[in-house]
């Protein structure tokens, strides 16, 4: 009875140890180490990123499973890198999610989730899980790196970089006070674009949990069939209601402007009153 014991006891020590070799047997040990050097610490910006995601399942190809909803990039689609975890058909990155607030000049401060939140909402994670899937064949760091860059537009070596998103763009040398402008950078004399549908935003939950509300000022190019674009911020709010107004804007439909007879594009000042929901 003993030396079956033994045995048995002998037998699962051998898979276990078995097993904890193959956890991580899908990159080397060296690898492994040239991942942390690399990536611990960093910063990354995602190409895409997912509204409140807690983990990002990514796929041999490239691409996330699921079909989430898209995420406000200022307060999703930043995280920093706190470590990494191997197993034998994945590496992990296990991050903290970090906020960015956009400054008139065009740079990024990042700042953890939970400076803002200050601990009040457990609901809103303040972590998150990339996990790459890398199948059974062995990947040595530079192709666990190529992976990388298809969700990542890159690592940011500091806390301050120059916006790489789309809604850098925005930030434009816009004066506070704009006046209505020809688009053909001429005088304007004619009519103003009349608004016919202005679809109201609500308030970004994000927004919503830290307190931010107030006025969003921004530049709107209405073009000669009346379709509006921001094309710039005069003040912004942050929190996603950068991007609540860029989308809300593109639901927006005017009478174009005229002048000389003709229907003519042109920018004009506008602003979004944000409001914080009465407590009930």
């Amino acid at each position: 009875m003993k030396k079956s014991y033994l045995l048995f006891i002998s037998v699962l020590s051998a898979i276990m140890l078995s097993g904890g070799a193959g956890l991580a047997a899908g990159v080397s040990t060296e690898d492994q180490q040239a991942l942390r050097t690399q990536y611990v610490g960093k910063v990354l910006v995602f190409r895409k990123c997912m509204r409140m995601a807690t983990t990002y399942d990514v796929q041999e190809d490239g691409t996330l499973k699921g079909d989430p909803r898209p995420g406000y990039w200022s307060v999703d689609g930043v995280v920093q890198v706190k470590d990494l975890e191997f197993r034998k058909d994945r590496v992990t990155f296990k991050c903290s999610k970090l906020w960015a607030n956009i400054k008139n000049d065009g740079q990024l401060h990042f700042f953890p989730a939970s400076a803002a939140l200050k601990g009040k909402y457990r609901d809103y994670s303040e972590t998150a899980d990339v996990i790459f899937r890398t199948g059974q064949e062995p990947l040595n760091a530079s192709a666990v790196s190529e992976r990388v860059k298809k969700v990542f537009l890159g690592e940011q070596e500091s806390a301050l970089s120059t916006a790489p998103q789309p809604i850098a763009a925005y930030i434009q040398k816009v004066a506070a006070e704009t006046d209505v402008d020809s688009a053909a950078g001429k005088n304007f004399s004619g009519t103003l674009p009349k608004l016919t549908s202005k679809p109201t935003p609500s308030i970004s939950r994000e927004a919503e949990l830290v307190g931010q509300a107030g006025k969003e000022s921004f530049v709107l190019y209405v073009d000669e069939q009346g379709k509006a674009a921001v094309v710039g911020f005069t003040q912004l709010l942050q929190y996603g209601l950068e991007e609540t107004t860029i989308e809300a804007v593109k639901g927006w439909t005017f009478e174009p402007a005229v002048q000389d007879g003709k229907p003519v594009a042109v920018r004009i000042p506008m602003s979004i009153d944000y409001k914080l929901p009465e407590k009930k």
